[in-house]
């Protein structure tokens, strides 16, 4: 009996040493998984926004490409899923990986909900209702009138179905109350050339892409599917301006597996906040036409179920079956 106490004594000078020999963190470098293809627009988050975090963390951060292959981000997301919640691997998840893909499969092998811990909304790509010369129309009323008017026989195009894009101009379909038919392409580039072709009349596409075309006057945009008109297209007024609620943003959100410790994301939100804040990162942002999100962990939450729930809401009205 008399060697109880010292046993105890000896347990607790094992475990209080166990907990103060962890390492504070970050104490090693950090991995940010991009789901895509490597190159485009998340290699400019890297050096604007991670590079920066690196600095503030003290600890190198290295992207690791796991796109391609028609995926849609799900190979990437899988992997981020199933690693370890301890802040050392991250997710650069926009719509592919958060809403559209989880929305229109029937299996994935990740949920967007259960198995993420989000951490902060990082930019908010703008969407626009693009058409070609073709159409008659100078603005998105008279658009819809142009399309009633040729119900059955006006087509759009998107990124493929079940993408961002066709998404956005069902959204658009089902507000405005007008019939076209959906021609899917392989991408965003093989869309763009399909228009500049006249093979379809019109789509919802990125205003960072089609804004040198619409400034060329080779395609118009005719309205911008945000609750905010785009920094680089101030001119052309919003869909809800011209009496058509469309919000369809490519919002980027930076989450990691699920049960990472609160004091890890708080400090992760914070941090990403602080650069996000920077006049010289919010300048590089707009140069290319992505805003500002930022924000709480509570928000960046709330977008996730939200923006799943419309789209299965969408998938249900439409009727699209799942894959």
């Amino acid at each position: 009996m008399r060697l109880l106490p010292i046993a105890f004594a000896a347990l607790l000078s094992v475990t209080s040493f166990d907990a103060t020999s962890q390492a504070p963190y970050p104490s090693r470098p950090i991995t940010l998984i991009n789901p895509s293809a490597a190159g485009g627009t998340n290699e400019i988050m890297k050096a604007v926004v991670f590079d920066r975090l690196a600095v503030a963390l003290g600890v190198p951060i290295v992207m690791e490409s796991r796109g391609g292959g028609g995926a849609g981000g799900t190979i990437g997301a899988a992997l981020a899923a199933q690693a370890a919640p301890d802040g050392y691997t991250l997710l650069l998840a926009g719509a592919s990986v958060l809403s559209t893909n989880p929305a229109t499969h029937k299996a994935l092998a990740y949920d967007p909900v259960r198995d993420f811990t989000p951490i902060v909304m990082l930019t908010d790509a703008k969407m626009g209702l693009v058409v070609t010369k073709s159409v008659q129309a100078n603005n998105a009323r008279e658009f819809v009138a142009e399309a009633r008017a040729r119900a059955g026989k006006f087509d759009y195009g998107s990124y493929g179905q079940g993408t961002t894009s066709f998404f956005a101009f069902e959204t658009f379909k089902t507000i405005a109350d007008v019939d076209a038919v959906h021609v899917p392409y392989r991408g965003g580039g093989p869309l763009l050339v399909a228009m500049l072709g006249g093979q379809v009349q019109a789509s919802m596409d990125f205003v960072t892409a089609v804004r040198s075309y619409h400034q060329a006057g080779t395609l118009r945009v005719l309205g911008v599917a945000s609750a905010q008109r785009s920094p680089i297209l101030p001119d052309v007024p919003t869909l809800t301006e011209q009496g058509f609620p469309v919000v369809a943003n490519g919002v980027q959100v930076l989450v990691a597996p699920a049960g990472l410790p609160p004091e890890i994301a708080d400090r992760l939100n914070v941090e990403v906040n602080k650069i996000l804040a920077m006049p010289e990162v919010r300048q590089r942002f707009a140069e290319i036409g992505y805003d500002i999100r930022g924000g709480t962990r509570a928000q960046a939450a709330e977008h996730v179920v939200t923006e799943l729930a419309k789209l299965k809401a969408l998938v249900q009205k439409i009727g699209l079956e799942l894959q």
